[in-house]
């Protein structure tokens, strides 16, 4: 559905975490309130470099191949 914002699980775990530890309910510590918030933009870092890499092996491969 293109253009629909839904929140992924990452999202609502981090809401809910953060609720309840405003709430006193849990006594995490941030880093374990935030640690789906951090994994989630991890992985959207690692496949953004992948990607990346991607299209620079496709440019130099189109490069040495005019070469030749």
């Amino acid at each position: 559905m293109v253009g629909e914002d839904i929140m992924g699980i990452a999202e609502v775990l981090t809401v809910v975490f953060i609720v309840l530890k405003l709430t006193d309910v849990i006594s995490w510590s941030w880093w374990l309130v935030l640690l789906p918030a951090i994994i989630s933009f991890s992985i959207y870092i690692i496949i953004l470099v992948v990607k990346l890499i991607m299209v620079i092996i496709a440019v130099v491969a189109v490069k040495n191949r005019k070469e030749v």
